[in-house]
């Protein structure tokens, strides 16, 4: 093995775009464990956190200064813990609740798959661990509006149209880091599913090397077992209709001039077919 990132984080075009087939393949190494999602609530904790940052540079070191020099009697309006010991407070947060589990459970490389989370939450990450490694997960969108409609059709109700087009959200916000052209020092490894599923040895190298693991610990077989949804719905058969055969108004949901402009600098043109 080469000396790993730390943390691995896998960002992905919202849902039905790879993450956890990703996850799950990251995760039969050995001696890596990575996160699921946490609804996005971690990227607002950082958020947070930077905010707290800017707000300690910008006015908490007059606090500082003014407690320094007179105690209670100065302008403490503002004081506040200065930028380390707030960086210091969150990695032991985020430690606490992901690091050392990993370890305990003797997986000392960590990481977090989000399908919800763009580079800007990264950079924030970065900060924290300056070690991070990204991949960043695309699909075509055709495909995934495909499959989320299976989702609203056999879930009874748990997945909505209001959470698909959420979906497509997250899909234009990643995209559009995905085709960017710099990323700011930040470790970046762009992948689209199609090339993971068609060329899984291939892409698994791929991994490897960028996130400095040996990709023969990895279990080729994840990508012989396909899952596309919970134990709950896993007993149905699939039925992935055709793009025509969705609902126009999902179809729709593709069709702002933004959105097709995206769908073509990724790579992507008219509606391909569900791979199996």
């Amino acid at each position: 093995m080469t000396s790993p990132h730390l943390p691995l984080l896998i960002l992905s075009a919202g849902q039905r775009c790879g993450s956890t087939l990703l996850q799950r393949l990251l995760t039969s190494h050995p001696e890596v464990l990575i996160w699921g999602e946490n609804g996005g609530q971690l990227g607002r904790v950082l958020e947070a956190a930077d905010g707290m940052m800017s707000w300690s540079e910008e006015l908490g070191v007059q606090g500082r200064a003014e407690f320094s020099q007179h105690s209670y009697q100065g302008w403490m309006a503002n004081l506040t813990p200065d930028r380390d010991l707030i960086l210091n407070a969150v990695r032991r947060f985020v430690d606490a609740l992901y690091v050392e589990p990993a370890a305990r459970l003797g997986r000392p490389i960590w990481g977090l798959k989000e399908v919800r989370y763009t580079l800007d939450d990264a950079r924030r990450l970065q900060v924290i661990y300056p070690g991070l490694a990204v991949i960043l997960l695309i699909r075509d969108p055709h495909d995934v509006l495909r499959s989320l409609d299976e989702w609203e059709r056999i879930t009874e109700g748990r997945w909505t149209r209001a959470l698909t087009e959420g979906a497509v959200e997250n899909w234009q916000r990643v995209a559009e880091d995905f085709v960017a052209q710099a990323h700011d020092g930040l470790p970046v490894l762009r992948l689209r599913y199609e090339d993971l599923v068609a060329d899984p040895d291939g892409t698994s190298e791929l991994i490897a090397r960028h996130a400095g693991l040996d990709a023969a610990a990895f279990d080729p077989e994840v990508f012989a077992k396909r899952l596309h949804v919970g134990e709950d719905f896993a007993h149905l058969p699939r039925d992935v209709h055709e793009w025509d055969a969705l609902p126009g108004s999902m179809r729709q949901l593709l069709d702002p001039p933004e959105m097709r402009s995206l769908i073509r600098a990724c790579g992507y043109g008219t509606p391909g077919s569900l791979p199996g």
